[in-house]
C-alpha cells in the first residue's frame, strides 16, 4: 500500500545551526541540522493506512483534467490582474495537516482587505468552490480542498498576508487582520503589557487569529475562554449569488469613506475611532462564572451557536479582520506540577483549588495521563530542544520546507523525519528537572497549572487553597513540584506543546497506526471515558484543557484493527456519553456538524460555495 503523507509541517531555516552553536553541543546541534528539513513537529496522528482510506489514490491531476467554464479557465490571470503575479499558483495540491487533500484551481494571497474582498467576487462569479486559509496548521481537513464529490473546482483564499495588528488607544482592544498570528499578536501586545485573548499549543506555529475564531479554539487560558468576538468584518455570499461585506467591528469612519479603504490604510487605531454606541462582545461574555459552574453542559465547543456569524462558521464566510479584548499581563507567575495517584484526586483538585471561585482562576490548567508523559519523553527531546533553540518564530519557518518536502513522490517520505526522531531522542538529555521527570514516573496523573497574580491577591489565595488541599490528603496521594525559575516553567510548558508530535513520532518509530479524538465532556463529568477492551486499543495518551473540561485523546492501536471505525464507535461512545465533537479543532471533514449547525452554515452561505463540504454535509452547488 502506497503510503500517504504526513502533516504538513515545517521548513528549514538556515539560522538553526548558528543558533544551536551557541547553546548546545555540537554533537546535538549536527543531529538537530541535519533534522531541521523533516522535523516531525506532526500535530497528527493518523497512520498511512488510515489516511489511505481518507486520501485519493490517483495520481496528481490538473484542474484541465475537469470541464471547467470559460470563466473558470480565465480566473487565474484575473486574480492575478487583482494581486499581482507572485501571489496566484495554479494547479495547487494542497494537502491537511493531518487528514485531507485536494486539487486547487488556484491559491490565492491577497495583500489588502479590498483585494481580498475583488478575489472573492471574482471566485463566485466564475462559480468556484472557495476555501479561506490562514496558517493550514488546522487538524480535521477544512483547511484545504475536498479531493473529490464537488461539482465545481476549488478556489484556495489563503489569508496569510493580510497581518496587520492594530492596537486601540492603550491596548485594551485590538483590531487583527485575518491572517495576523497568535504569536505575533502576543509579541505585539507586551510593549503595551497587555495579553492576547488566546494561547494554543500550535502557537509556535503562529496560527491565525481569524482561524481561532472560525474553529472556536479554546486553548491553555482558563480565564479567557474560547476564541470569540461579535465585532469583525467578514464576507458573506447571498442567495443571489452578490458578496455581502458584514461590519459589526464597532469602529467609526470618516464621513463618506467605506471601512475597507479606511483599514488598509490605517496605522494605528485610537479610542476616537471606536464608535461610543457599540455594546458588542470582543471575547466571551462572564466565562469565568460559565466555566467554575459545574452542570451538565460542556464549556466550550465547536457547534455552539451562539454569537456572530463569523464565530465558529468554519470557512462559511471570509473573516476579514476582528476586534479582540486584550488581558492584563500578570505581575508575577508561578508554576506548580501536581502528579496524584488517582484521577479522582486530580478532579478534586480541579474543584477544590483551580475552579473554586470565579474571580481566582489560575491562568492555566493542564492535565497530561501517564502513558501521556511517557510519550513526551521517548518522543519529544528532540522536538523541545529544537524549540529551545530556534524560538517560537523561528519554528514557523520551518513549516514550508517541509510541506514542499512532504509533496516529493518518494516513497515512505511521509515517515522519514519521524523513524529519524524516534532514534535520535535517545541521544537526547530527559527535558524535565531530575525530580520532576522521577514524580512523573511515579505517578499516574498529572496537573500543570500557572498560578498569577494582578494584584488582587490571586497568588497568595491560589497557593493557599493549593497547600490546604495537599495537606488533606494521605500521604503519598499526590505530591507538587514548583518550578523555581523561568527556564525550568519554560521547560514544563515545552514538554506540554510536545504532546502531539511526540505521540506522532512513537507510532512511526514503533510501526503502530493510531487515531486522535478531540472533545469536551460536561463540566460536572468528573471520570475518565471507560472504552470497551475489545477495540483494539494499545494505549491511550490523554491530555486535557483541564480547566474546561476539554480533551485530546490520542489511541494507539494494534496493527490488525480497522482505525476508521474504531474512530468512529469512539465518536459514538463519546457522544452517548454527553460529550461534545470536536471540542476545538474544527468539524473539517472528520465530524459531522449536528443539525443546528447544519442549519445555521446554510443560512450564511445558502448556495454553498464557501468551503463546500465542511462538517460532513454536502458538497454540491445550493446543497442539493
Amino acid at each position: 500500500m502506497r503510503p500517504s503523507r504526513v502533516a504538513h509541517l515545517l521548513r528549514w531555516a538556515p539560522r538553526a545551526a548558528a543558533s544551536g552553536e551557541r547553546s548546545y553541543g555540537a554533537g546535538a546541534v549536527a543531529a538537530a541540522g541535519a533534522l531541521g528539513f523533516g522535523i516531525g513537529l506532526s500535530l497528527t496522528f493518523a497512520d498511512s493506512r488510515l489516511r489511505e482510506r481518507a486520501l485519493p489514490g490517483s495520481g496528481f491531476r490538473t484542474c484541465c483534467d475537469q470541464a471547467l467554464t470559460p470563466a473558470q479557465r480565465s480566473l487565474a490571470q484575473k486574480l492575478r490582474d487583482i494581486v499581482g503575479q507572485s501571489n496566484v499558483v495554479e494547479n495547487s495540491e494542497e494537502t491537511g495537516t493531518m487528514v485531507g487533500r485536494g486539487l486547487a484551481l488556484a491559491v490565492v494571497r491577497p495583500g489588502t482587505l479590498d483585494e481580498a474582498v475583488q478575489v472573492l467576487r471574482a471566485c463566485v462569479a466564475a462559480d468556484t468552490a472557495i476555501t479561506p486559509q490562514g496558517a493550514k496548521t488546522g487538524l480535521t481537513g477544512g483547511s484545504v480542498p475536498r479531493d473529490s464529490g464537488c461539482d465545481r473546482p476549488f478556489v484556495v483564499i489563503n489569508m496569510r498576508r493580510l497581518h496587520k495588528i492594530l492596537p486601540i488607544g492603550a491596548g485594551e482592544h485590538v483590531l487583527c487582520f485575518a491572517g495576523a498570528g497568535i504569536f505575533s499578536l502576543q509579541e505585539a501586545l507586551k510593549p503595551l503589557n497587555r495579553d492576547s485573548h488566546s494561547v494554543l499549543g500550535s502557537i509556535f506555529l503562529n496560527p491565525s487569529v481569524a482561524a481561532g475564531i472560525a474553529f472556536g479554539s479554546g486553548g491553555t487560558q482558563v480565564h479567557k475562554g474560547p476564541a470569540y468576538t461579535d465585532r469583525a468584518l467578514y464576507c458573506r455570499v447571498t442567495k443571489q449569488g452578490e458578496v455581502e461585506v458584514i461590519n459589526t467591528l464597532g469602529l467609526k469612519t470618516p464621513p463618506g469613506q467605506d471601512i475597507v479603504p479606511f483599514l488598509d490604510s490605517a496605522g494605528e487605531l485610537a479610542e476616537a475611532d471606536v464608535d461610543p454606541t457599540c455594546q458588542l462582545a470582543a471575547s466571551w461574555p462572564n466565562y469565568p462564572v460559565h466555566v467554575t459552574t459545574f452542570d451538565e453542559r460542556a464549556s466550550r465547543y465547536c457547534s455552539d451557536l451562539a454569537g456572530e456569524d463569523c464565530n465558529r462558521s468554519e470557512g462559511k464566510v471570509l473573516i476579514l479582520a476582528t476586534v479582540h479584548d486584550t488581558f492584563p499581563l500578570p505581575r508575577q507567575s508561578k508554576f506548580v506540577w501536581i502528579s496524584c495517584k488517582d484521577f479522582a484526586t486530580a478532579n478534586l483538585l480541579k474543584r477544590k483549588v483551580a475552579l473554586s471561585s470565579p474571580d481566582c482562576l489560575p491562568k492555566q490548567f493542564e492535565y497530561m495521563g501517564r502513558a501521556q508523559f511517557d510519550c513526551c519523553d521517548r518522543g519529544g527531546r528532540v522536538l523541545i530542544k529544537l524549540i529551545e533553540l530556534l524560538g517560537m518564530m523561528n519554528l514557523s519557518g520551518l513549516w514550508n520546507f517541509k510541506l514542499k518536502f512532504e509533496a516529493l513522490p518518494i516513497p515512505f517520505v511521509n515517515i522519514v523525519a519521524d523513524k529519524v526522531l524516534w532514534y535520535l531522542n535517545p541521544l537526547f538529555p530527559e527535558s524535565l528537572p531530575t525530580q520532576l521527570m522521577q514524580q512523573g514516573r511515579d505517578y499516574d496523573h498529572h496537573v500543570i497549572m500557572e498560578m498569577t497574580e494582578f494584584g488582587g491577591g490571586e497568588l497568595k489565595r491560589l497557593e493557599a487553597l493549593l497547600d490546604s488541599f495537599l495537606d488533606t490528603l494521605p500521604e503519598g496521594q499526590a505530591k507538587s513540584y514548583v518550578c523555581r525559575d523561568a527556564f525550568e516553567s519554560s521547560r514544563v510548558m515545552l514538554f506540554r506543546f510536545a504532546v502531539q508530535p511526540s505521540i506522532r513520532t512513537m507510532a512511526v518509530g514503533t510501526g503502530r497506526q493510531g487515531l486522535i479524538i478531540d472533545y469536551a465532556m460536561p463540566k460536572n463529568f468528573d471520570k475518565i471515558l471507560e472504552l470497551p477492551e475489545d477495540w483494539g486499543i494499545e494505549m491511550r495518551c490523554l491530555c486535557s484543557h483541564f480547566g474546561c473540561n476539554v480533551f485530546h485523546e490520542s489511541l494507539v492501536l494494534r496493527n490488525d484493527v480497522d482505525a476508521e471505525a474504531v474512530k468512529q464507535k469512539i465518536k459514538k461512545f463519546i457522544d452517548s456519553s454527553g460529550g461534545k465533537l470536536p471540542a476545538e479543532h474544527g468539524h473539517g471533514t472528520e465530524y459531522a456538524a449536528p443539525q443546528d449547525t447544519q442549519e445555521r452554515w446554510c443560512k450564511i452561505d445558502p448556495t454553498n460555495c464557501m468551503n463546500p463540504g465542511v462538517g460532513q454535509t454536502s458538497r454540491l452547488r445550493n446543497y442539493a
